[in-house]
């Protein structure tokens, strides 16, 4: 599976990496692992970085069913910080779709270019 993740309790910290193709049934997918996983509770915050991804497959469809299933699951999400790492542009552009159409209902999520900023902006420098 090319998005995988490990949740360091000791950072309070979800860190996610996708790598290769990216689909939305793989982001489907991830976010029903993540959320279902006992170590997960909403005051962690998340660092996603798909600097890795070669091609994304993903569709505005597939954003909007990711949005509703954020949607679904806010009550669990209320403190959830979201930062994601795309350097490639369309990567990028396809993640700040995200970000601004879950911003009223999941408004910590923003999308970064550098892991450095996104980090700092979760206050769990490494």
């Amino acid at each position: 599976m090319p998005i995988d993740y490990r949740i360091d309790v000791t950072r309070g910290m979800v860190l996610t990496t996708a790598t290769g193709i990216l689909t939305d049934q793989e982001l489907m997918a991830h976010k029903r692992r993540l959320l279902g996983d006992a170590a997960f509770h909403g005051d962690l915050v998340e660092l996603s970085d798909v600097r890795s991804v070669e091609r994304l497959d993903v569709t505005p469809e597939g954003i909007g069913q990711f949005v509703q299933q954020d949607i679904s699951d806010a009550r669990k999400l209320e403190q959830y910080r979201l930062a994601i790492v795309a350097s490639e542009d369309v990567v990028f552009g396809m993640a700040r779709m995200y970000q601004t159409r879950t911003s009223s209902h999941l408004p910590n999520v923003k999308v970064f270019r550098t892991l450095e900023d996104a980090e700092a902006w979760l206050g769990r420098a490494s």
